[in-house]
């Protein structure tokens, strides 16, 4: 009888295998590439004044680089739907795990709700610096009002919410097929905005003003120079720096500020793996993750490096002119020919060629558009596995892991998902920051925790640990040698998170109720299983059938 029990809620996962070496990649690439690496590298100019920030670029990437590893070597052990669910629970300990899974689904939900409902901000951010560019105020006007209006966040983000749940629930392969097409897409036009960018390096700085002045009037350079000088940008600098010299790269920088921009320049590389969550309907894991997710990296850095160092070498000071008036707020009410906007790289880019290109300008900023929209799918279908593998688990109602027998698609976890973000979409319209600090925090502990199961993975896990990456370096584990990075690099990110995390009321008690709910949750489970007979602690001993 012992051998016919059923300790997970069947004997089967009922998902089907349909992703490769390539869409591990492309799912990185939807997922990291967006805000972080476009808005980020700029709004650091005012942050962080003083940082060299293609440095803090590549300390960032490092860092997170052993974080990933560290999930890609659990999913390799492990490759099961949210395995690092998986893989915490069964190295660590269960209740760790659930933690990890219940931040991990709230801090998703959150970001499907927020970048949602920024969609109306992003694509009218495309319509004005397009309008711009052709010379048609309709564009510019009809930009401007999705930009400011809360009511189109609203709608135009719960109806791309129901588009991709419904692309979701059509199955794998359908999302296969529209990451890999949004992904291409955007690939293209970052080709073009890597263009633009070399190209004004070969310009050379000092034809910046020529050309910032061709696309928004004669005078419209200067303009930005003067009015973020009569307005205290020397101090502001002074003040963060001790110089108005260090400003930042390439002009003078201190490595103080340059750690400091660590934080965001580490966010911007946020997702490179996260492609484990769809494990169990990855073919070939081992292959496919570590080909695929290794792809994702050098892609995104390489990627990230020839648009941000271009941009802040050709722009120079102006770069930090431009934010201290545009971002700080310092003097835009008193601009008259530069229109007022968010400043951006595809900002920055398409206004070096608007008067010259225009049909670039218009690439530039809709690449960005379509980079956050890619994003938008993976982000929903991450919740959906999560709750997936905790009812699989018998740790979250039964029917969240029912799977749809036609598109082998777990189609209930995938209706919650849609409802929960739909709701937080109008959360995001009441704040579009409320809780920004504590979500990157959730996802820290998650990398944390994940570093320190990889690290004990060999000793705790034999059998898995042999099933998976098995290199070795002086007779230690590679895996126990990158989780024990990982753990000490996300340590410092978490302690620095934290502290912002606790400044902030709002920001500390959301991060706070969803530990306590986890708890809750994982306790009245616990205590449910075992009232029906459930070995409890059979579940956890035990990896989930594929």
């Amino acid at each position: 009888m012992g051998e016919e029990e059923v300790v997970f809620v069947r004997r089967a996962s009922g998902l089907i295998k349909e992703i490769g070496p390539w869409t591990v990649m492309t799912i990185g690439l939807a997922y990291v590439i967006a805000d972080g690496i476009y808005n980020l590298t700029e709004w650091q100019l005012y942050e962080t004044p003083g940082a060299n920030y293609p440095l803090s670029l590549i300390l960032g990437f490092v860092m997170l680089a052993f974080a990933a590893f560290s999930v890609v070597f659990l999913t390799i052990a492990m490759p099961r739907t949210a395995s690092d669910y998986v893989a915490i629970s069964r190295v660590l300990h269960p209740l760790l795990g659930y933690i990890e899974a219940i931040l991990s689904w709230g801090c998703h939900v959150w970001i499907v709700g927020a970048l949602a409902y920024f969609q109306g901000w992003y694509w009218g951010s495309f319509l004005i610096q397009a309008g711009y560019a052709l010379h048609n105020q309709a564009w510019v006007s009809l930009g401007e009002w999705m930009s400011s209006s809360v009511e189109v966040g609203i709608g135009l983000g719960i109806l791309i919410i129901v588009i991709f749940t419904i692309t979701n629930l059509l199955g794998i392969r359908v999302f296969k097929y529209l990451v890999n097409f949004l992904v291409a897409v955007a690939i293209i036009g970052g080709v073009v905005t890597i263009g633009v960018g070399l190209w004004g390096l070969l310009m050379g700085p000092g034809a910046v003003k020529n050309l910032w002045d061709a696309t928004y009037g004669a005078g419209a350079y200067d303009e930005i120079v003067r009015v973020a000088t009569q307005n205290g940008w020397a101090d502001y600098i002074a003040g963060a720096t001790g110089s108005a010299d260090v400003w930042g790269w390439p002009g003078g920088w201190s490595w103080s500020a340059t750690l400091a921009a660590v934080v965001a320049a580490a966010y911007a590389f946020w997702g490179m793996e996260f492609s484990n969550y769809l494990a169990g309907e990855v073919s070939r894991p081992k292959k496919s993750f570590l080909y695929g997710v290794t792809g994702a990296m050098i892609f995104i850095l390489i990627y990230y490096l020839l648009i941000a160092v271009p941009t802040l070498f050709v722009f120079g000071k102006f770069n930090s002119f431009y934010n201290y008036v545009m971002y700080g707020g310092h003097g835009a009410d008193q601009l008259s020919i530069n229109p007022v906007q968010t400043p951006t790289l595809a900002v920055m880019l398409a206004s070096l060629v608007g008067g010259v290109a225009p049909w670039a300008a218009v690439i530039i900023t809709f690449t960005v558009a379509i980079w956050v929209l890619n994003g938008l799918p993976v982000y929903m279908i991450i919740p959906s596995r999560i709750t997936f593998a905790l009812a699989f688990d018998r740790f979250a109602p039964k029917f969240l892991a029912d799977v749809n027998r036609r598109f082998s698609t777990p189609h209930w976890s995938i209706l919650l998902t849609a409802v929960a973000s739909a709701l937080l979409v109008f959360l995001a319209a009441v704040n579009p920051w409320i809780y920004a600090i504590s979500v990157v925090t959730m996802v820290i502990v998650r990398w944390l925790l994940a570093s320190w199961a990889a690290m004990l993975l060999p000793y705790f896990r034999p059998r898995a640990f042999e099933s998976g990456f098995t290199g070795k370096i002086g007779g230690i584990p590679i895996v126990t040698i990158v989780g024990f990075i990982g753990g000490v690099a996300m340590t410092w990110l978490l302690t620095t998170a934290i502290g912002e995390v606790a400044s902030d009321p709002i920001s500390f008690w959301w991060f706070v109720g969803w530990i306590v709910f986890a708890m809750l949750a994982f306790i009245g489970y616990a205590a449910y299983n075992k009232s029906k007979g459930v070995d409890v602690e059979k579940i956890f001993k035990e990896v989930p059938p594929a």
